[in-house]
């Protein structure tokens, strides 16, 4: 059963969400309309908003990448009816690319425990991780889609994540991010936890096939390499899933020359 607290909080936050997916733009301050891009779509908010719903021990939230501001509303839905509650977003584009139009978004919604910082992740992850290590329940990660980057951004929330808490990576159907997933996965300190549901495109479908014709551990050897990435790493995932934190990741696990193929 739902709380009066929880069934106010997200009566006030849905129908933001519906009117944004309805409309496909969102507004700034000064009135002006913004045609929304790179969001998540509804499947993915009702998984990311559904499993910070499912697990009541999350309350300290931490998102990469904000935009106009929609997985936040997702994610502080999940949040709904429960006390001590905050939503941590970077988004250093929030004031040029995005027109201020997330945080109007979010006031709109009548969010107040949200905070926002204007810098890169690259900047401000190092420096939450020295002062709030382990601080959080649950990172979504969406910021830029490189390699290098999602590493980036995987490596200091590992360490802002708390043991049992989760990380959740949206994009995983591109090469880059799925790259970054297969390897972080492979952590002793991690496990899949889960994914969003698939859209069954005709894709997808093809390559399952695929990967039960060629086993992956063959796959590599007698596949072109770029074949290989297209099937058993771009499908290898659905768009958005989620790693848990099971253990601490230490020297006891991971050496300092540990390495697992990706």
């Amino acid at each position: 059963m739902q709380n009066e607290s929880e069934t106010k909080t997200r009566s006030l936050i849905q129908p933001v969400i519906d009117e944004i997916y309805r409309n496909r733009f969102v507004v700034d301050r000064l009135g002006h309309r913004h045609e929304v891009h790179s969001e998540i779509s509804p499947l993915e908010g009702g998984y990311l908003a559904g499993l910070i719903a499912s697990d009541t021990s999350i309350k300290e939230t931490l998102e990469i990448g904000f935009g106009f501001g929609l997985s936040a509303l997702h994610i502080c839905s999940g949040l709904a009816g429960r006390e001590g509650t905050r939503h941590l977003a970077l988004d250093p584009l929030q004031g040029s690319l995005f027109h201020g139009a997330g945080l109007l978004t979010i006031e709109k919604a009548g969010i107040s425990n949200f905070r926002m910082i204007e810098r890169h992740s690259e900047f401000a992850l190092p420096d939450l991780a020295e002062e709030r290590p382990g601080s959080f329940d649950l990172v979504f990660i969406d910021g830029m889609h490189t390699l290098d980057h999602v590493m980036m951004d995987l490596f200091y929330s590992s360490r802002l994540v708390r043991l049992g808490g989760y990380l959740v990576l949206d994009d995983c159907n591109l090469p880059s991010v799925a790259k970054a997933v297969s390897y972080v996965s492979k952590y002793p300190a991690y496990h899949l936890h889960s994914q969003s549901p698939t859209d069954g495109s005709l894709k997808r479908t093809l390559a399952k096939v695929s990967r039960t014709l060629v086993p992956q551990a063959i796959s590599g050897y007698v596949l072109p390499r770029n074949v290989h990435d297209l099937i058993y790493i771009r499908t290898l995932y659905s768009s958005m899933v989620t790693l848990q934190k099971i253990k601490e990741d230490t020297y006891d696990d991971r050496d300092w020359d540990w390495f697992k193929s990706f």
